[in-house]
């Protein structure tokens, strides 16, 4: 399950609902506890790792290109794409509801798919699930051609919610280009553990399951955790990419 949430700017984030969660309960222990109102230590819940979609997708209101936020262990990437996308509207009267909305279709060629969308003018947001936008009202659904793909809104809600402090602990995104995060991604999938390199310091040293990362045992145990996460995403939403 996934959720698609949108700031007062009409900024819009992307991600697995659970990370959601946790992000926005992040957010809010920090901000309880510099106001001293939560005491004792400073616990975080971190997001979780096992979720099949991991990243974050930040469409900003007032800019084209589409952010896609990566996080491996305490590093956080921030990879900025030029995403456009060319729609074909169809001219047919709405012939289906979906939650009560009249729907218009629509189709494009996004990641090596073909993807159809419903969309609904009726809520005049030009926004939508994963890196989808353009159409003249918020995507409620959308599909590719072999349905490898199910975007479908469940339920629509009004919450107030905060994800600034969704990276602390992870230190600033480091801002890459699409070519560099391809890059990295290749060398990361070959050897994950790569990530633990040099974080321990005369002052911190970083454990997992109460084991120093820098110790042999963690690190195979970290390759054979993220080999696994990647074996079962083998079927990615963009075949190729069309964001770079």
């Amino acid at each position: 399950m996934s959720s698609l949430t949108f700031d007062k700017n009409n900024n819009s984030y992307f991600q697995a609902y659970d990370n959601f969660r946790k992000d926005s309960l992040k957010t809010k222990v920090i901000i309880d506890y510099e106001k001293n109102q939560v005491k004792g230590p400073l616990k975080i819940p971190s997001s979780d790792r096992n979720a099949k979609f991991r990243s974050l997708i930040i469409k900003r209101n007032a800019e084209k290109d589409v952010i896609q936020e990566e996080t491996f262990f305490t590093k956080t990437f921030s990879i900025r794409f030029p995403c456009k996308i060319v729609w074909n509207l169809k001219n047919e009267k709405p012939t289906e509801k979906i939650m009560g909305y009249d729907v218009k279709k629509a189709t494009c060629n996004f990641g090596g798919r073909k993807w159809i969308a419903f969309y609904t003018s009726e809520i005049p947001i030009q926004d939508g699930p994963y890196k989808f936008s353009g159409l003249p009202g918020l995507i409620l659904k959308i599909l590719d051609s072999k349905e490898d793909y199910i975007f479908e809104i469940k339920g629509i809600t009004k919450e107030v919610n905060n994800l600034k402090y969704r990276n602390f602990g992870n230190g600033k995104p480091v801002e890459l280009s699409p070519v560099r995060w391809e890059t990295f991604l290749k060398k990361y999938k070959e050897q994950p553990s790569m990530i633990l390199e040099n974080l321990n310091t005369t002052q911190t040293t970083y454990v997992i399951n109460g084991k120093d990362v820098s110790s042999r045992d963690v690190k195979d145990e970290y390759n054979k955790k993220e080999w696994l996460a990647f074996k079962n995403f083998e079927n990615p939403i963009e075949v190729e990419p069309s964001c770079k």
